[in-house]
Parts: structure tokens; C-alpha cells; sequence
């Protein structure tokens, strides 16, 4: 595009004069770098959290996708049907032995609970923690030890605040109404909860312990691996169960992305403004500066078109050193599509900023411009 509005040999020369300028004005030349390469790294960073976001959204939609949830309308027990990559889960409740439970300040006390209903905690057998819709969808994280898995038997993870007040860790015991239980792992996190009065309605004094020690084939929740939902409705009868996509696991995490996504979204649009704000007014002021030179360009021959069209080598050329070094970056990072993306959108930023900074002469005629010469 350029060719056709300047010949060859005056492309030579716009390119050797704004090699010369930027390297015969080191410190302008070093500031205009230094904003150049703040602008090209935000633009980077934004970018590739974005595409870090689509990354974890597609597959965040493709697991909540390829996995069913069985549970019965009135939320009872039921026994479940083997399928291949089931999670089992069976929630209840339990009273905890040799040890005491989280207790919250100006919480509900019920004084007139049975003795058999205090220090009690809210306990789900699976037999794979790391599916378990609040470890997957961050509500719980493991902080330290390992998720059961279908090898347990006799294993828990406890909260790590109960663990504190009890000062225990892992490898320790646990006692469930007359079962041990070996501490395997120790999380942190706080889940919705509705506290009625009863200790085991807290975070705190959830526990989670493997499916095989509990000894039965019934379940309060089945989780299974596929997505032939129809063929899994055909087991379970609507009239008293509930058979759905997995999709309640990952939705927080999937609001969760597209909120950053947002306020992302809004820091690049706010980086672009910023960028043309800032690199306009600072080549603005040295344009001004720069009268005598446009004056002498204009008195040769020079159209304002072939300046403006220097001004834009020079600012490129001051960004290929941080260009390189974000290519070398984002090569190793294998994400050159960010990279491109920011540099173009850093290339439409110069060309822009020097259009609004080069209104002065625009707008002047080249007989304004040579009388100030005088």
C-alpha cells in the first residue's frame, strides 16, 4: 500500500532518515521504546489470558457435557447400576469420636438437641474425591495429601480448620462413630450452607471418606462418565429419579472465566485508549519541536504524506527490540498468535497516534510551516 503512494527509491529514503533520526536522538529513542514495550507486554498479557480463558472454557464445557447425574427426586438413597468410570457418593451423617467439632460464634444452638446429635459432621462416601462437584468446582481445593480414590479403604479428608483444632495431620486417625478412619488429605474452602444448628451443616465439618469402607452398594448421588444420556434414562425411571448433564459442577467455574473475561476485556479496550493517549500527547510535543525539520522536509519536495509515513518507520522501528524479545517469549510459551495479535494491534496504535499527533501539520499549510523558519 505504501508503494503505491511513494515511489521505491523515496521508500529508501524515508526508511534511512528514521534510522538516522531514532539513533541520532538516543534518549527520545529510549522513552518512546520504554512506552512502546509497556504497551506491547499489556496487550500480550491480556491477550493470553484470554486465550487461556477460551482454552478453559471449551473444556470446562466438554467435561460438564460427557457426564451424567442420577439422583432420586426426594434425594434418598438408591442402589446404584455398575457403569465403567462411576463416581459413587453417599452422603450422611455421622458423630465424631475423640475429637471435637467447628463451631461458629453467634451461631444457632439448638440446647434441646439429642446427646446422639451433637458434635456430629456431614460425611460423603465416594470412591473419587477429585470428581466431587465441590472439589471440582473449586469450592473445596486440596491443600495437602491426596484424593481418594476406588483403592481407599479407611481413608479421609478432613477440613483443614477441624484439623487445626484437633492438631491433627496426615497419616493421623479419625474415629466416625465406631470406625478409624486414616487421615489421607487436608482442604480448605467454604461451601453455601444453610446452618440449622446441627455442627455437621458447617464447611468445616465436612468430610469425605471412600466408598469401599462404607460397605453397601447404595448411593444419594451417581455420577457416570458418558454421554449416552438416553440410555442411562432408560435404567432410571422419571417418575422417581433425575437423570441430567453434569452441568451444576463447572457453572461457577464457567461464571467464574466469563467475568474475568469481562473485566479483561475492558483492561485491553482501556490499555488500547491509554496507549493512543499517551503516545499521541508525547508525539505531539515533539513534534513541535520537530518544526524546523518538516519545514526544511516540506521545502525540498517532501510531501506531508512521505513525513507522516517516516514518522511511522521510526516509531516501528523503535519497536522491533521489544518485538523480538516478546517473539523469543511467546515462541518458548507457544503462544505466537498472542503475539501477533498484540503487535498488530501495537502497529495500528503507532499509525494511529501518529495521525492524530501529525493533525498540526495536516491541517497547516506548507507556507504556515516554512514561515516559521524565518
Amino acid at each position: 500500500m505504501i508503494a503505491n503512494i511513494v515511489s521505491d527509491k523515496e521508500l529508501v529514503v524515508l526508511i534511512h532518515n528514521a534510522y538516522a533520526y531514532i539513533t541520532r536522538k538516543k534518549v527520545r529513542t529510549g522513552i518512546l521504546f520504554l512506552i512502546l514495550m509497556v504497551i506491547l507486554i499489556s496487550l500480550y498479557e491480556c491477550l493470553s489470558i484470554l486465550s487461556y480463558n477460551a482454552q478453559l472454557e471449551r473444556s470446562l464445557y466438554s467435561a460438564s457435557h460427557s457426564s451424567i447425574v442420577v439422583q432420586k427426586k426426594d434425594g434418598s438413597e438408591f442402589e446404584h447400576t455398575s457403569f465403567e468410570n462411576s463416581v459413587y457418593e453417599y452422603e450422611f451423617v455421622s458423630k465424631l469420636k475423640e475429637a471435637k467439632v467447628v463451631s461458629i460464634k453467634q451461631g444457632v444452638t439448638l440446647d434441646s438437641l439429642p446427646k446422639e446429635y451433637k458434635n456430629v459432621v456431614s460425611v460423603i462416601g465416594t470412591n473419587n474425591t477429585s470428581k466431587n462437584v465441590l472439589f471440582r468446582s473449586g469450592v473445596f481445593t486440596l491443600t495437602s495429601g491426596k484424593d481418594i480414590d476406588s483403592k481407599d479403604r479407611n481413608s479421609i479428608l478432613i477440613h483443614s480448620d477441624l484439623a487445626k483444632k484437633n492438631h491433627l495431620k496426615i497419616g493421623d486417625t479419625i474415629v466416625l462413630n465406631s470406625h478409624t478412619y486414616t487421615i489421607k488429605g487436608i482442604f480448605v474452602g467454604k461451601k453455601h450452607e444453610t446452618y440449622t444448628g446441627l455442627s455437621s451443616d458447617l464447611s468445616e465439618n465436612t468430610m469425605f471418606v471412600d466408598y469401599n469402607s462404607l460397605d453397601t452398594k447404595m448411593v444419594t448421588k451417581l455420577t457416570i462418565d458418558s454421554n449416552r444420556l438416553k440410555q442411562v434414562q432408560s435404567l432410571y425411571p422419571s417418575s422417581e429419579y433425575v437423570v441430567s448433564k453434569d452441568k451444576n459442577a463447572y457453572q461457577s467455574s464457567l461464571e467464574s472465566i466469563q467475568s474475568m473475561n469481562h473485566m479483561i476485556q475492558i483492561l485491553s479496550c482501556s490499555i488500547i485508549v491509554c496507549g493512543l493517549v499517551v503516545l499521541s500527547l508525547v508525539l505531539v510535543l515533539w513534534l513541535r519541536d520537530r518544526i524546523r525539520e518538516i519545514g526544511i522536509m516540506l521545502s525540498i519536495g517532501k510531501s506531508k504524506v512521505e513525513i507522516i509515513i517516516q514518522f511511522i518507520f521510526e516509531l516501528v522501528f523503535i519497536s522491533i527490540p521489544s518485538g523480538i524479545i516478546l517473539c523469543a517469549y511467546s515462541v518458548i510459551k507457544h503462544n505466537v498468535l498472542c503475539f501477533t495479535l498484540s503487535y498488530g494491534l501495537l502497529m495500528s496504535i503507532i499509525i494511529v497516534s501518529v495521525l492524530i499527533a501529525s493533525l498540526m501539520i495536516m491541517i497547516k499549510k506548507p507556507r504556515e510551516i516554512l514561515s516559521k523558519l524565518s
